[in-house]
């Protein structure tokens, strides 16, 4: 069955290449956007293959050629065509961005994802750059386990990273590992002791449940207290305010003559 599909898909991307093979550039671009918003992911991918024999230079090509290709199932032309653009000397994060790009507009995210692991297996060289690539995209994604995973991952490199051990600490977090979360938020502060998100997630954890008068209220009251001095809201003040804590209103500024 795998055999038939790949004979088909083998026909389908070679009767459009016989057929685009004499088109110039602009024809082949309008035909292959075309063939791509109809879904026809064979014939697109055949005809984004062509307008990068001509101009291999240009990103935004790539982006779609990867997604097209992926769709009409060959799983190998990811690495082909980012090999491709490496060989041009396309930024890798230009091909990066236009995979992404095209991949969340037809809704399908994990064709990225499945294009930085494919790269990261076939160029163990570029492992610490798609790791970062790849932390990025599970934070979007708010998946907790893959945050706290590669994060953990980029920690290794980079122990006193701030970023790192703010997306860990979101992503236990998120799993339910709230102890383990206030502790990375407090290496966050221990390195950075004026890190407003990190107060603000602090101050508002122990603020959920907290009633006046608690040991709780009095630990979000020591964070959010800090944060507001730092950058007073609303929000905030409103919050010191029901836990007993209201804050000192700023001082006005005085009127010159």
């Amino acid at each position: 069955m795998r055999q038939l599909r790949s004979l088909i898909l083998s026909a389908s991307a070679a009767a459009a290449l016989t057929s685009l093979a004499v088109s110039p550039y602009p024809q082949l671009e309008i035909k292959a956007d075309r063939f791509f918003d109809q879904k026809e992911w064979a014939q697109a991918a055949a005809t984004y293959d062509l307008m990068l024999d001509e101009k291999p230079h240009i990103p935004a090509t790539y982006g779609r050629a990867i997604v097209s290709s992926t769709m009409a199932g060959d799983t190998a032309a990811g690495i082909r065509l980012f090999s491709m653009a490496l060989d041009n000397h396309v930024p890798f994060d230009s091909v990066f961005s236009r995979v992404r790009s095209t991949s969340f507009e037809l809704g399908r995210t994990d064709l990225y994802e499945r294009l930085l692991l494919d790269i990261k297996k076939e160029h163990p060289w570029m492992r610490r750059t798609v790791n970062a690539y790849l932390l990025r995209y599970y934070s979007f994604r708010r998946d907790g386990r893959n945050m706290v995973a590669y994060a953990d991952i980029m920690l290794q490199g980079a122990p006193d990273n701030i970023g790192f051990l703010s997306t860990k600490a979101q992503g236990q977090m998120l799993t339910g590992a709230k102890e383990a979360s206030v502790a990375t938020y407090g290496e966050v502060l221990r390195l950075d002791p004026d890190n407003y998100p990190a107060l603000l997630e602090l101050g508002n954890l122990y603020a959920l449940d907290a009633l006046p008068g608690s040991p709780e209220a009095s630990l979000a009251a020591e964070y959010l207290g800090k944060a507001y001095s730092l950058r007073p809201t609303p929000h905030v003040a409103a919050i010191l305010s029901r836990l007993g804590y209201p804050p000192a209103a700023p001082e006005s500024k005085k009127q010159t003559r």
